[in-house]
């Protein structure tokens, strides 16, 4: 995993709920959910893209993970109503593995997984963590939220 700098990968808005992203300073046709792009992982040809609402009081996190044409194969959001969080403190673990910390003092943990793996509906879910698919996953997210 390495931190991929504003050179290489960024966003712009293209609404308050959306971004364009941008490689190599390149404007792309692909587009990711939040507004404020908080750190772009590169896992092998994959990317691990974290991105906030820059919403004050329920600023939500949005995960995406893209394949190597930018097209989104995961996406997972962490937040609720009227609780907001701050993206910090993250730490690569090994070369698919990543910890931070979002609302309060929770730690979060993601795993970038080699294939998609088959994912229970409602028994998976972490509190505070929604997923456009809910049947398979291509990265896991451990925590103990209090949310």
């Amino acid at each position: 995993m390495i931190i991929l700098e504003s050179q290489v990968f960024k966003t712009i808005p293209k609404s308050p709920e959306q971004s364009f992203i941008f490689l190599n300073n390149t404007q792309t046709d692909k587009v990711v959910d939040g507004t404020y792009l908080e750190l772009c992982i590169k896992a092998g040809c994959k990317y691990l893209v974290f991105m906030t609402d820059d919403i004050p009081y329920e600023d939500m996190l949005h995960i995406h993970l893209l394949n190597e044409r930018l097209d989104i194969i995961d996406s997972a959001t962490i937040g609720s109503m009227y609780s907001t969080g701050s993206f910090r403190n993250y730490n690569i673990q090994n070369s698919n593995t990543l910890t931070f910390h979002f609302i309060g003092d929770t730690k979060w943990k993601i795993e970038i997984l080699d294939s998609k793996e088959f994912l229970f509906p409602l028994i998976s879910s972490l509190k505070g963590v929604s997923r456009k698919n809910i049947f398979y996953q291509y990265f896991k997210i451990y925590s103990n939220p209090s949310l």
